[in-house]
């Protein structure tokens, strides 16, 4: 047998020739199907529908939180607005994001309940329709690591080379979301050893949750590339700070962010907001926190939230509104999230909780200047600031109460998430011997 050609002797091996249909499970996890195009120069063709790109099929009850066994064809009908080259991709090839289907009573195709992007998609029409937009800025952190799962080097908070060994990584890393249309502002290490964060800019909110997913795809495979894993574990380490998705927001109506003013201070209907989200914040952890792991992230003195409350550049507190000058420039910080939330289904929780306090005119509390980790538990009682839940199953019990949410987000995807998660609880709590319970207990 001869030997197999290399791809660049192979006819048309310069080209793309693929494209990676993407969409994600219930927990906003990746997943795709690959597929032979007609051989192009560029995503050009694509984009503009002169190449098709075929739909998919995949099988619903092999991904998690999508269909039964004996109803479990799913169509992926790519959204050609989204497509872009993959950075760095040997052989060449394309990824698109798309919208899933299934077969309705009547034979025709209707979305999928149970999809995410749909979901957020459902609440970009009831905007359009009230004629507002939304803009979201996403600051997800991660950590390097070296094959043997230590931190891949000590640097800390705005280090550089040689303390940050990161640093190339992360400016290629930066390069790649470039190429593929993802607009970065600020790239530095943070606190914990190891631990980096990349800002990715300002977009409209549909766009914002795609750009997370191929954010994240981009960041592990430039990773591995170099022989370095990323993760996006909320807490890999107990004693450094954990990796949060910071969620910056802005509400856009006739030309105008409506949320701020030009003395740097909320207007009215951005005290509205902010009272919606802290309203829901309880059901929202859930979303935003949907992890065991989540949990061991929000504790005191690592800049993760641990209280429902809000103030001006108060990084102790849940909302965090941001220095500004300029009413345009004005945004509403949710500091809660980790990475590993559902990215269309935490965007869709946050806006639907700060229009809830937009349209029924909820009064925010006054703002909180203080170090919230520093305030006795008397301090904070006195001037009402109530604690997140503190575990999965606390969240879980708060999501199921919330009607609002539970409205957006439809009844079939609420239980099932509600199901997935519990049993993911369950299965740590009575399931699981930790190496905490083997050196607590086990020469007592």
């Amino acid at each position: 047998m001869s030997a197999r050609r290399p791809i660049s002797e192979n006819k048309d091996g310069d080209k793309i020739n693929f494209v990676e249909l993407l969409t994600v499970d219930i927990f906003g996890q990746p997943k795709g199907l690959t597929v032979p195009i007609s051989p192009v120069d560029s995503v050009e063709p694509l984009a503009s529908g002169a190449v098709p790109i075929p739909n998919g099929s995949i099988d619903g009850s092999s991904v998690r939180g999508l269909k039964q066994v004996s109803n479990s064809d799913i169509r992926l009908i790519p959204d050609i607005s989204t497509v872009t080259e993959l950075p760095a991709a040997s052989p060449r090839r394309a990824c698109v994001f798309t919208n899933m289907f299934r077969r309705s009573s009547t034979g025709d195709l209707e979305p999928h309940p149970l999809s995410s992007r749909s979901i957020l998609h459902n609440l970009l029409k009831q905007l359009a329709a009230r004629k507002i937009s939304v803009r979201v800025k996403l600051e997800p952190e991660f950590y390097y690591l070296q094959e043997t799962g230590e931190p891949l080097d000590r640097g800390k908070y705005a280090e550089l080379f040689p303390k940050n060994l990161g640093q190339d990584l992360l400016l290629e890393t930066a390069l790649d979301l470039r190429l593929a249309g993802i607009e970065t502002r600020w790239l530095h290490s943070e606190l914990g050893e190891g631990q980096q964060e990349i800002e990715i800019d300002f977009t409209d909110l549909g766009r914002a949750a795609d750009n997370l997913i191929l954010f994240k795809l981009l960041v592990h495979r430039c990773a591995a590339h170099h022989g370095v894993e990323a993760t996006f574990m909320p807490k890999p380490f107990p004693d450094q700070a954990g990796s949060g998705l910071h969620c910056h927001i802005q509400l856009w109506q006739d030309g105008k962010n409506i949320l701020g003013q030009s003395d740097g201070s909320l207007s009215s209907q951005g005290h509205y907001f902010v009272a919606g989200l802290l309203k829901h914040a309880p059901a929202i952890t859930a979303i935003a926190n949907s992890t065991i792991n989540s949990y061991k992230r929000l504790v005191p003195d690592f800049e993760a939230p641990t209280h429902i409350a809000w103030g001006y550049m108060n990084r102790s507190a849940l909302i965090r509104i941001p220095l500004f000058t300029e009413a345009e420039k004005a945004a509403v910080e949710f500091r809660s999230p980790d990475p590993l939330a559902n990215p269309y289904i935490l965007l869709t929780a946050l806006i639907t909780a700060g229009l809830d306090g937009l349209d029924h005119k909820h009064q925010s509390p006054q703002p909180i200047s203080e170090n919230l980790y520093k305030l006795s538990a008397r301090q904070r009682a006195k001037q009402g600031v109530k604690s997140l839940p503190q575990t999965l199953k606390a969240a879980l019990q708060a999501f199921q109460k919330d009607t609002i949410l539970q409205s957006q987000l439809g009844k079939e995807f609420c239980e099932l998430y509600h199901e997935i998660h519990l049993a993911e609880w369950e299965d740590y709590t009575l399931k699981s011997v930790t190496d905490f319970e083997w050196d607590r207990y086990l020469q007592r």
